[in-house]
């Protein structure tokens, strides 16, 4: 039986094998046969944030799986998750209100890593705090706190894992601004030279949590693999370093089968 699949967000219209259907404000504003269509789905691509839930509801398989979206830009969920599957994660804590914020100082040491806990993406609202000046200026901006011990690398990678299958990784070097800057990230392309051992980290990463569209961000310190932290809006800041191209990757794997 010909597998068919749905999309509502417009990322894949190019692609043939998809019948893309365009999002929405409400679903009474699909026709009774393109609701009929979404029912009898066998996969439905980018559900978006407004109908993911109710496609999960109904047992229907998303690409990108709804894990993806619930854990999309929340960094006090990536902590928790990555503790609840005891991979190499970074001491971090999370502080709310200045009484709270207090006791930073008490529990980590300069230099220490400083995020925006929510509503962020790729890495980026990230800062390496040096002194106390700087970790008041973040404490006065960001509220909770999400504090992480500071890893210093060796090498930086980031692995590509697309529906569980952990495509490629690449090593990155990474530029430091201050703290009232994000982490500055100078990305150079090299896939040739992956330690495996941190493509099969981000693999159990992808299978055990059920993340089908996901980018690990790892450090290694010479001993180990580090996870950093999870981010599932890579593709803008990616493409632009080579010649990948993250959706005709994805239509690619359409036509093979493998989604």
């Amino acid at each position: 039986m010909k597998r068919q699949r749905v999309a509502i967000g417009e990322q894949l219209k190019t692609c043939s094998r998809i019948i893309t259907l365009g999002l929405r404000p409400q679903m009474a504003d699909y026709t009774e046969q393109e609701r009929r269509l979404l029912r009898t789905a066998h996969m439905i691509f980018y559900p978006t944030d407004r109908y993911v839930d109710f496609f999960a509801t109904l047992g229907k398989e998303t690409f990108p799986s709804v894990n993806c979206y619930r854990l999309r830009g929340n960094r006090l969920k990536h902590t928790a998750l990555l503790r609840l599957l005891n991979v190499p994660h970074p001491r971090t804590r999370v502080y709310y209100g200045h009484k709270q914020k207090r006791e930073i100082l008490k529990e980590f040491v300069f230099p220490l890593v400083a995020k925006k806990a929510r509503d962020t993406a790729d890495g980026k609202q990230t800062f390496l705090i040096n002194n106390r000046k700087q970790l008041d200026w973040y404490n006065q901006h960001f509220n909770p706190a999400l504090i992480q011990e500071y890893v210093a690398p060796e090498k930086e990678l980031r692995v590509i894992v697309l529906n569980c299958h952990a495509l490629f990784g690449y090593q990155r070097n990474v530029l430091r601004g201050d703290s009232t800057e994000s982490l500055s990230r100078k990305r150079t392309w090299k896939t040739d030279d992956v330690n495996p051992e941190g493509v099969e980290l981000a693999r159990f990463i992808a299978r055990g949590a059920n993340l089908s569209d996901v980018a690990v961000d790892m450090v290694f310190d010479g001993s180990r693999y580090w996870v950093l932290e999870l981010n599932f809006l890579w593709n803008e800041t990616d493409s632009h370093q080579t010649d990948f191209d993250r959706t005709n990757l994805i239509i690619e794997m359409i036509e093979k089968g493998e989604l």
